[in-house]
């Protein structure tokens, strides 16, 4: 068994769920872009894996654009998005190759700035829309009455005067970037999305290179809705305002690829009563598996124990000093030991990007191949590294 606590990457699992979206895209939209998000999971063993798949880079900033050149994506293979971007880099990035979708007013000043200094460059971008969800899918938005913040909003004229100022400077208006975040991933939001886009290219007479429908969607083993009812969806909504074999089909994923395939496993490092409440302690806490304390449904976990007592309830509790560190309360299961240990599921997404340096550092990773066999793929961070400010990254990284 492998020393607690870490990650563990399920590689075939993974492979399962690359392959039903890959599966999906060639079944539906030949002529599409797989990318993946790397503010999801930025963990350096996945980028290179998936890149070896074929998947492209999805980043959004500066530091995610030189981390996918760093791992040996190219400029090219690069869909570049984000409020953020850096002037320089959004500039190196358009003269490279990358997709670049805009979401913020001094990108588009930048892209028409140098679209005006390299007319003959035939500079082409996208623009994030904003569009109002609740409006169209009741009860789906994130965010209420006040809206996204994101991009460039469609009722209001920005849309169109973002547009008319990249005209202005040469640059040609070559995607749409539709991301919403939603509440169920129900099909429904992403022909909502692909509905809107199908209007605006028909209402402006847009022709376009790519649009880019973004991510957020649902991934289970056996749970629908499917990437397949996904792609399917969103064809049937564009199909009749774009020609596929012309315009591309832009994928984001992120969770729905690595939140199934990874889990943690911990340790049992004490156990407690306190009044006739039962506490046992483990070597992970909500800082590992939930860092935004946002969870509310209760994590899937295997117990491995030599307990045959069970006990009505045990409260298993992370590491820190924080009361509310609390992971979940097992009923009526076997009485657990110091020693014995736990393997949290579906853990994957966000956990690792949010990674704290709160009382303790981050944990190992490690990858499970089908026969069973484990490697690491990065070490538990040590003081060195925190103090060396390298913190974490496996050697071959730094050594770049």
């Amino acid at each position: 068994m492998i020393p607690t606590p870490a990650f563990v990457v399920d590689e075939p699992l993974l492979a399962l769920f690359a392959e039903r979206f890959e599966s999906a895209l060639e079944r539906h939209w030949p002529n599409s872009i797989l990318s993946y998000s790397f503010k999801t999971n930025a963990l350096p063993w996945l980028i290179s894996y998936l890149r070896e798949r074929g998947f492209w880079a999805e980043v959004v900033s500066d530091h995610e654009y030189e981390l996918a050149l760093a791992l040996g994506y190219p400029a090219e293979r690069i869909v570049y998005n984000g409020p953020v971007k850096g002037r320089e880099r959004l500039r190196a990035a358009l003269a490279a190759g990358s997709i670049v979708n805009l979401d913020a007013k001094r990108e588009v000043e930048w892209a028409a700035e140098l679209g005006r200094e390299l007319p003959d460059a035939q500079l082409a971008v996208g623009l994030r829309v904003n569009w109002d969800l609740e409006a169209r899918v009741p009860g789906e938005s994130t965010t209420g009455a006040a809206g996204s913040r994101f991009g460039f909003n469609v009722d209001n004229g920005e849309l169109d005067e973002a547009i008319a100022r990249l005209r202005a400077g040469g640059v040609r208006l070559a995607g749409l970037h539709m991301h919403r975040n939603s509440r169920s991933q129900a099909v429904d939001v992403y022909r909502a999305s692909a509905t809107l886009a199908a209007e605006l290219i028909a209402e402006r007479g847009l022709e376009l290179d790519w649009v880019d429908i973004g991510g957020g969607f649902f991934g289970s083993v056996d749970g629908r809705p499917t990437f397949d009812d996904y792609v399917g969806a969103i064809l049937e909504c564009l199909a009749g305002a774009v020609d596929p074999a012309r315009t591309r089909l832009i994928v984001e994923p992120g969770g729905s690829l690595t939140a199934v395939p990874i889990e943690f496993h911990a340790s049992v490092v004490d156990v407690k009563w306190v009044g006739d409440s039962r506490f046992v302690v483990t070597d992970t806490s909500r800082t590992d598996l939930d860092p935004l304390f946002r969870r509310s449904r209760p994590f899937a976990v295997d117990l491995t124990t030599t307990s045959t007592a069970t006990v009505p309830s045990q409260i298993v509790s992370g590491f820190t000093c924080m009361e509310d560190d609390r992971l979940l309360t097992l009923e009526g299961a076997p009485g657990l030991r110091v020693g014995d240990r736990l393997v949290f599921r579906n853990v994957g997404a966000y956990t690792m990007s949010y990674q704290s340096t709160f009382i303790e550092l981050p944990p190992a990773v490690y990858v499970r191949d089908a026969t069973g066999a484990y490697t690491q793929v990065r070490e538990r961070a040590s003081v060195a590294d925190y103090l060396r400010g390298n913190t974490w990254l496996p050697a071959r990284i730094l050594a770049r």
